[in-house]
């Protein structure tokens, strides 16, 4: 290490502590975060990010979606889930999401979720990878109807799951392991799948309210 305390240009570990500062900074701040802030909690010169990564976008990708054992939101494994009967795939779903998150590591969904309140880019790659990537696929095999609605209400469920027990931080859904939130919220998933979801499209105009009296 050199006498201002930052990391050689072809110190070995640099790329890797430049994504490891990465992944906690848009975790805190959103995509908009300082690259030099990035290169100052790497101890490296800043130039160094920019050599590695001339676009952001390229940072955020690598170090918030990129990972040595797999993205999240695997597609090969919800392809598993694909494979079980239609009615047991709701707490499938649950239990594969809850596990790849996990694996991940909980700040990597917090910057996606930071990232995607401030930029319309980070939004579309998040809709593309969890709703068009992951859920219709798997819907359009079960559904009986209205595969997009069914599509995008398990995305919210999966989101909103997601914002409890890695962004909000709830103690009792961050303690909960990976079955118990599988056999809770997987009926709710299973409804959105399979279910009945009400009055449809086709089904007419909607009962006028009565009368007050």
């Amino acid at each position: 290490m050199n006498r201002r305390g930052r990391r050689p240009a072809g110190s070995p570990d640099a790329r890797e502590a430049i994504l490891a500062a990465a992944r906690a900074a848009f975790a805190r701040d959103g995509y908009n975060t300082s690259l030099r802030g990035v290169a100052r909690q790497a101890r490296v010169d800043p130039a160094l990010v920019h050599h590695y990564f001339p676009e952001r976008s390229g940072l955020f990708v690598e170090s918030v979606l990129g990972a040595p054992d797999g993205p999240p939101m695997d597609p090969a494994q919800f392809e598993e889930v694909q494979r079980l009967p239609g009615s047991e795939q709701g707490e499938a779903i649950v239990r594969t999401f809850v596990t790849q998150w996990d694996r991940m590591g909980e700040e990597r969904f917090a910057a996606v979720v930071r990232a995607a309140l401030s930029n319309q880019a980070v939004v579309a790659r998040i809709r593309s990878m969890i709703v068009g990537g992951v859920v219709t696929p798997m819907v359009k095999r079960v559904a009986p109807d209205r595969v997009e609605l069914r599509s995008q209400l398990v995305a919210s469920q999966l989101i909103g799951l997601g914002m409890a027990r890695w962004v909000a931080r709830l103690g009792a859904v961050r303690a909960a392991d990976a079955r118990v939130l599988a056999a809770a919220v997987g009926p709710t998933i299973q409804r959105y799948l399979t279910g009945d979801l009400g009055i449809g499209p086709d089904d007419g105009p909607l009962p006028e309210e009565a009368p007050r009296t």
